[in-house]
């Protein structure tokens, strides 16, 4: 197994892996770490069954169940099936729920930033790909951290933000039907920090579309103070776009990126996605105050 590099400070291509020979503990040892350090890995002609899917992506640790029902696997529960095709075959039409929910992914953010424990990675699978369009962009929020100045630093060390899975399916651009009080009761609103440390001593910033507004702050003022950093942060040179490719396994860390589906023709071109969502194991640890003395 090697490594080369998708972006010149983030991401790696993983060559000599078959995703379905994953059965050895020290194995996963490797790749665990591998997602630490890189942030974002890519395998590429992955040929695998939902269930081979299922089993390399329970490698890094226990997996989500989403909150919405409809898009979960039949058969595999853990799969959200990110898809534009419906049973018949048909495409979505763009003013489909699931057309809005599509296109509202293309807002940065940060996978079950909502949860009180957030998830750590997210492993998306290629099953069919538009022939323009519909690529994902990664974010990579150290770079992002490492950029701020002291002054910024010790001000955003200060502050939290709630995230909310109600308030990100409000902002989606058109409507989506209202998920049941069962459904929501199951995801409450939650309050992180906007700078968090990391496993490995590192640090980043930890924002996204599910970010409501910032903790005991005018909600208005505040969400455009949010969007503004977000769009601050992700135009210094920190973001690898993907162009997708059928059978490519695409695996990131949810702590240390955002991500966002660049726009394509919903109701014209074919994109099926299998997704798994990994589990976090720890809330989100606050920056070390002494980084300002």
């Amino acid at each position: 197994m090697r490594f080369e590099p998708l972006h010149e400070s983030f991401g790696a291509r993983v060559f000599d892996f078959d995703c379905r020979n994953c059965g050895d503990a020290a194995l996963a040892l490797t790749l665990k770490k591998a997602l630490s350090d890189w942030q974002v890995l890519l395998f590429r002609g992955q040929d695998l069954t939902d269930a081979e899917f299922v089993a390399f992506c329970r490698l890094f640790g226990e997996l989500e169940i989403l909150p919405e029902p409809e898009k979960r696997h039949p058969a595999h529960p853990e799969i959200f099936n990110l898809s534009n095709v419906r049973p018949d075959g048909s495409l979505t039409p763009n003013d489909d729920p699931q057309a809005v929910f599509l296109r509202g992914t293309s807002r940065w953010h940060t996978d079950s930033s909502f949860r009180h424990v957030p998830c750590l990675a997210t492993i998306l699978y290629a099953l069919d790909v538009p022939p323009e369009g519909g690529d994902t962009e990664f974010a990579n929020m150290i770079a992002a951290f490492e950029s701020l100045d002291p002054t910024e630093l010790e001000a955003l060390s200060r502050r939290a933000a709630v995230h909310s899975y109600a308030y990100s399916r409000s902002a989606n651009p058109g409507r989506l039907p209202p998920l049941s009080a069962e459904e929501l009761a199951k995801v409450p609103d939650t309050v992180h920090p906007v700078l968090r440390r990391l496993p490995d001593g590192r640090h980043s910033v930890f924002l996204g579309g599910h970010v409501s507004h910032l903790e005991g702050e005018d909600v208005a003022s505040s969400r455009h103070q949010v969007r503004e950093l977000e769009t601050r942060l992700t135009t210094i040179g920190n973001v690898y776009r993907h162009r997708w490719q059928r059978k490519d396994l695409l695996l990131w860390d949810n702590r240390s990126t955002l991500h966002r589906l660049t726009g394509y023709q919903i109701d014209k071109y074919r994109r099926v996605m299998r997704r798994c969502t990994v589990a976090g194991t720890t809330g989100v640890e606050p920056v070390d105050k002494e980084l300002w003395g």
